[in-house]
């Protein structure tokens, strides 16, 4: 995935994403704005064809990219879970 980073420092992160990558914004802004650390995270979709979805998130006490990682990171484990379930569960549909 090709995420530019637009602006960084020391309490703020704002990331670029590839057009059509927008879905991942919801779950993920959502999951942030739970984190104690998180003093805003949202996110602008802009115009359809001129504007790339961004990602603005601003932190208090952690470096934003931490908290980010962090989240992702749940996100991966809970959907892979998600995953693994559902295929062990589909596996017992079949038999």
């Amino acid at each position: 995935m090709d995420v530019r980073v637009a602006e960084r420092e020391s309490d703020t992160l704002r990331l670029e994403l590839p057009q059509g990558e927008e879905t991942l914004l919801i779950p993920l802004v959502e999951a942030l704005q739970r984190e104690e650390k998180v003093v805003e995270a949202r996110y602008y979709l802009g115009h359809p064809y001129l504007d790339r979805p961004t990602l603005y998130l601003k932190t208090k006490g952690e470096k934003p990219q931490q908290v980010l990682k962090r989240v992702l990171k749940d996100l991966a484990d809970m959907y892979g879970d998600l995953v693994t379930d559902f295929d062990k569960k589909a596996d017992k549909i079949r038999t």
